[in-house]
């Protein structure tokens, strides 16, 4: 998974590259600064590269890896959470579909709207009637 890090051939040459600008810098009189720091790299003339160094790419690397991270944790968040909005929301539409037809299906048989409130309160009693009688069979 070395996707963003330097081989030791290209690290020497840019440590190389910084070594020219510097002392080009140097010829010119111009104020000397030393090297980046996010760019220095302990690389020998033959392309030793001691392992401690600090390299930019493996600093950009494990940001992306840290970001991924956080998505996907962000992602399995929203998905529970999605999954739960559907294990609550598909019975309530459910009983909200059934009730809107039962009170239609009063009304196309002509009952006046004090009867389709008498009728939806009988439903609501039975169905109180099934849910203790289910707890009755459920506690015995």
């Amino acid at each position: 998974m070395d996707l963003f890090l330097e081989t030791p051939q290209q690290q020497a040459e840019r440590m190389l590259r910084q070594q020219q600008r510097l002392m080009e810098m140097q010829m010119q009189g111009a104020a000397v600064q030393p090297p980046a720091q996010n760019a220095a790299t302990a690389v020998s003339f033959a392309g030793e590269v001691d392992p401690g160094a600090y390299s930019v790419q493996q600093d950009s690397y494990a940001q992306e890896l840290a970001f991924d991270k956080r998505r996907a944790r962000r992602r399995r968040w929203v998905q529970r959470l999605r999954t739960l909005a559907m294990i609550v929301l598909i019975p309530l539409g459910l009983a909200a579909i059934f009730l809107a037809s039962y009170a239609l299906t009063c009304i196309l048989n002509g009952a006046s709207p004090s009867e389709v409130l008498q009728h939806l309160t009988a439903l609501g009693q039975r169905l109180g009637d099934v849910v203790t009688t289910i707890r009755a069979g459920w506690e015995s």
